[in-house]
């Protein structure tokens, strides 16, 4: 029984995959109908309309478009395509690529939605989906954050700032969050990373930087924020209260922490 609903599931998936394609590809073809304001992959591939009514098939909010849905191989939101996750290779998602999507506010492109730091004229994902889901009037005239930390305290994340103001990675408990600092790959997880709290040779991470939260003698060690509120600091200096000791934030995070996916 559960093969056959397991069978009757991948034949369903595939079918809304080949649905969205077709929609996808017969939309690209009238370009009209944008309506000035879009995403736009770096291959020239529209990826859905930035728009009020999360009702319109090419609005990239709606879920059962093919912008919007997870199945769509022109969705943002599915990870197993180019568009999408952080393996793709014109995905916003993809710390690493060089050929993020575009975003068009009324026909002018105002920046690029990356997770990749240093994208010249970048919009920070978790700033640009905010803006999608909680202020659309205010992205449509063009206004969104371009820093790390404001978009992250602006979701209500959970996350690690340090006492310069430098956004240090999330505290989603799911290693293979891009931006969590358990993510062992990941700019704030790994061992090698200048912004990680785990490189011991880092200004972040030394034993001997005021910003590091392994220095037992550091007044200015980073801070735990859950949206824009602090909530400890993270470190070893048993005088400073409240506070987090670093070897044991995997453990305040599983209990403190919604696990994203």
């Amino acid at each position: 029984m559960a093969f056959e609903e397991d069978k009757t599931k991948a034949l369903l998936e595939k079918l809304l995959v080949d649905l969205y394609g077709a929609a996808s590809s017969d939309a690209a073809t009238i370009p009209e109908k944008h309506g000035g304001s879009y995403l736009e992959a770096d291959d020239k591939q529209f990826l859905g309309k930035v728009t009020s009514n999360k009702f319109d098939t090419e609005s990239i909010l709606n879920q059962y478009g093919p912008y919007g849905s997870k199945y769509s191989n022109t969705s943002i939101f599915n990870p197993y395509c180019p568009y999408g996750g952080q393996y793709g290779r014109f995905s916003p998602e993809n710390p690493y690529t060089t050929t993020p999507p575009k975003l068009i506010i009324n026909n002018k492109e105002i920046g690029r939605v990356s997770a990749n730091s240093f994208i010249p004229n970048r919009i920070p994902v978790e700033a640009f989906l905010f803006s999608l889901r909680n202020d659309i009037h205010g992205l449509l005239q063009g206004n969104v954050s371009r820093s790390d930390t404001n978009s992250h305290a602006r979701s209500g994340e959970a996350f690690i700032q340090a006492a310069d103001g430098t956004f240090l990675g999330n505290l989603n408990p799911n290693k293979y969050d891009t931006n969590s600092i358990f993510n062992k790959y990941g700019e704030y997880g790994n061992k090698f990373s200048s912004l990680s709290i785990f490189n011991k040779y880092s200004q972040y991470g030394g034993r001997f930087s005021e910003f590091s939260p392994y220095n037992p003698s550091s007044n200015r060690p980073p801070e735990i924020l859950v949206g824009n509120k602090r909530v400890a600091f993270l470190t070893v200096n048993g005088s400073i209260f409240p506070r987090v000791d670093p070897d044991e934030i995997l453990t305040w995070a599983e209990t403190n922490v919604r696990k994203r996916y």
